[in-house]
């Protein structure tokens, strides 16, 4: 089966799961996002995406590998989950550029 149903989750302290999430949709592709302000309730939109019919869950930069299996946890693995991961050279440039 193709991916129609994709989610993408998004972390920064002044998010909020309630207000800030969004949809881009097509007749055949459908982007859920939704930002948190960390990683526990990633867990929770993760859960709220896979009620949606989410088939894959992406998690933006700022998670690391240890939030991503909670967020596999938090759903008994349903779906595929990954986590955006940047260069050692890139994670130093995103430290001088938005220092």
């Amino acid at each position: 089966m193709a991916l129609q149903k994709y989610g993408f989750i998004v972390m920064s302290p002044d998010l909020n799961l309630f207000t800030n999430h969004s949809q881009i949709a097509t007749d055949n592709f459908n982007m859920m996002i939704c930002g948190v302000p960390d990683a526990e309730h990633a867990k929770f939109a993760a859960q709220e995406m896979i009620t949606k019919g989410v088939q894959l869950i992406e998690l933006c930069g700022a998670f690391k590998a240890e939030d991503a299996q909670a967020v596999r946890d938090a759903i008994n693995d349903h779906v595929p989950v990954g986590y955006v991961q940047y260069t050692e050279e890139e994670r130093v440039r995103i430290q001088v550029e938005l220092a």
